[in-house]
């Protein structure tokens, strides 16, 4: 038997959240290759109807598109009902749904008003609890479910003026150890944190300078890495754009890994796996 079949997830079902053209849309490939049914969601569902028609045309690909906003709550049972309704228990819940990042031309620091505060706890946070919740039952019965969603690096090194989005993401790394510690052994709760990512491999200006270990002359506009973020970030050798993705949840998906509680990041290639204390 190859050691790949150890990530195989056939007959399991994936709910996958903010599924367009980038980290979602390729997980989600990656899930349904392995042999998973998808069931996937976003706010677009122009968008989720190509993304689900090329995986259906794939050799044993199964896919349903389920038009949903991560923030309503509403909207989440009907997703889980619907993933239900069309392949049964739900085994893994990829939450990567996320919003609430302000920028400089938003008007800075003020940008950060109640109703982005809210709209951040609401997607970032709130999402991931409410799924699981939902989803938990079918967990807690089979003994293999999976939870994973995805963090920033923007939830441990400031990056201003996002801060509503930071403060949202660091409450997101604690939820999961909370998680972790409350549903082992039947699900495993883990993060994964993709830095710094783009679809076609360009820096956003958000991001410049804050992982790169060494400002260049090609780079101009990078800064030099401050202290506190060399601890809090891994080195970046180059902007990742989100095929590199799924190789991170491949692994963090699949049922023959104890992992628990644990903050895999990716940023711009470089890949650390940390455990965190249970």
């Amino acid at each position: 038997m190859s050691v790949l079949n150890r990530f195989r997830l056939d007959g399991r079902t994936a709910i996958l959240t903010g599924v367009g053209p980038g980290v979602g849309e390729h997980v989600a490939k990656a899930y349904a290759e392995l042999g998973a049914n998808v069931v996937i969601s976003a706010r677009s569902q122009d968008r989720l109807d190509r993304i689900a028609a090329e995986i259906n045309a794939l050799d044993g690909g199964r896919a349903l598109a389920v038009a949903a906003d991560a923030g309503e709550k509403a909207d989440l049972e009907n997703l889980v009902a619907k993933a239900r309704e069309a392949f049964g228990p739900i085994h893994i819940v990829f939450n990567n749904a996320a919003a609430g990042v302000v920028y400089a031309h938003d008007g800075g620091l003020w940008a950060n008003t109640d109703e982005v505060w809210k709209t951040a706890m609401d997607v970032n946070v709130l999402a991931t609890w409410r799924l699981t919740e939902l989803a938990s039952a079918d967990m807690q019965a089979h003994g293999k479910g999976v939870i994973i969603s995805v963090q920033s690096c923007g939830g441990f090194t400031p990056i201003p003026p996002a801060v509503a989005y930071g403060v949202s993401k660091a409450a997101l790394a604690f939820l999961t150890r909370s998680l972790a510690k409350a549903l082992a052994p039947h699900t495993r709760v883990n993060a994964l944190c993709v830095g710094s990512m783009s679809p076609d491999g360009q820096e956003a200006e958000i991001h410049k300078g804050w992982a790169l270990p060494n400002a260049t002359p090609s780079n101009a506009l990078a800064r030099p890495m401050k202290p506190w973020a060399r601890r809090s970030c891994s080195p970046r050798t180059h902007q990742a754009t989100p095929r590199e993705a799924p190789s991170l949840s491949k692994g963090a998906g699949s049922a023959p890994s104890h992992e628990q509680s644990a903050l895999h990041a990716r940023s711009g290639g470089v890949r650390k796996a940390r455990a965190a204390p249970n």
